[in-house]
């Protein structure tokens, strides 16, 4: 028999996708992924689901100011005490016989998360995608806007309410967090873990091209083009599950790929290029180092004084 607040916490784990379902809220497919569902209402309600290690599932209504456990939802909607939650609920508990028609299974398992997955999806989706220009990008950076346009980079650049520029990371689950970027300020999404920043995929690129940030990849592109490129970012030195990402992007790319670590030149881009190297030295592709020539520079400065900064390369076995 379980106590009353272990009861809560078990009542925490029931699967808030099929809950919400049986309430009329319908899966968005495109918008969902394994570590964050989607599931849109009539009413215009928009639920972005998570999960924590737990396994208790959180949500939050992107079109209304409610958010937390199951046990909130029911409260919310239902206007009901807590011991009213408890009896609404019981039925799904161990596997009870639900109140209602069996629902069908949803396409996507909710893995859990360490991050807060469902917070991260909810503020890529407030961000306004990119159509025509960012002035920091294209006016301060110098990013060409037919870069910022291009198809290969479509909603992998949006605007956050404080017209930051937004780039997202992905993992093997999906959405993960962003890079934010704008004049004097640089930062990662609250809740967010880094995964890798990346153009959109074409099945003819021949080369994996490996940046420390979103705006050295864009320049990278700039400078030398988007054609049979594959860019990727880690925003900065990378993590454990960041190594892993690498490896099954290269996992994804053509068997004759050429790997390219477009670092900045400074101690920082030699400890990541050594790091990035040793990673994917299992992978058995070539793999190529690419710096500027002045010392301390990136690729942003490279576009930017392209007489001054230039590149020297190597390639490794």
């Amino acid at each position: 028999m379980l106590s009353r607040g272990e009861e809560l916490e078990a009542m925490k784990r029931i699967d808030f996708c099929q809950y919400v379902a049986s309430r009329g809220f319908v899966l968005d497919r495109k918008k969902s992924s394994r570590a964050s569902i989607v599931m849109r209402h009539s009413n215009g309600d928009k639920l972005i689901v998570g999960r924590t290690p737990n396994g208790q599932y959180i949500y939050f209504n992107a079109k209304g100011n409610d958010s937390g456990s199951i046990i909130d939802f029911v409260q919310t909607r239902d206007r009901v005490s807590l011991g009213e939650v408890r009896k609404i609920l019981r039925p799904w508990l161990n596997g009870s016989t639900i109140p209602i028609n069996e629902l069908p299974p949803l396409p996507i398992k909710l893995q859990p998360s360490e991050h807060d997955a469902a917070q991260v999806l909810a503020n890529w989706m407030k961000a306004k995608p990119l159509w025509k220009t960012h002035p920091y990008l294209e006016y301060e950076r110098q990013i060409p806007r037919e870069i910022l346009t291009s198809p290969l980079l479509r909603d992998r650049i949006r605007i956050d309410d404080r017209k930051n520029a937004v780039f997202p990371h992905f993992n093997q689950s999906g959405l993960c967090g962003f890079e934010l970027k704008n004049r004097g300020f640089t930062g990662f999404s609250p809740g967010g873990i880094k995964g890798l920043a990346c153009t959109r995929p074409q099945p003819d690129d021949q080369q994996m091209i490996i940046c420390e940030t979103a705006i050295d990849m864009l320049s990278y592109a700039a400078v030398k083009g988007l054609d049979g490129k594959r860019l990727f970012s880690t925003a900065g030195q990378i993590s454990p599950s960041q190594a892993e990402c690498l490896k099954t992007a290269v996992s994804k790319m053509p068997e004759d790929v050429m790997i390219v670590l477009a670092l900045d030149n400074d101690k920082g881009g030699y400890e990541l290029a050594e790091k990035i190297a040793e990673v994917l030295a299992d992978c058995h592709r070539p793999i190529m180092t690419d710096f500027p020539s002045l010392h301390g520079g990136d690729w942003n400065d490279v576009l930017r004084n392209p007489t001054s900064s230039q590149f020297c390369a190597s390639v490794s076995p």
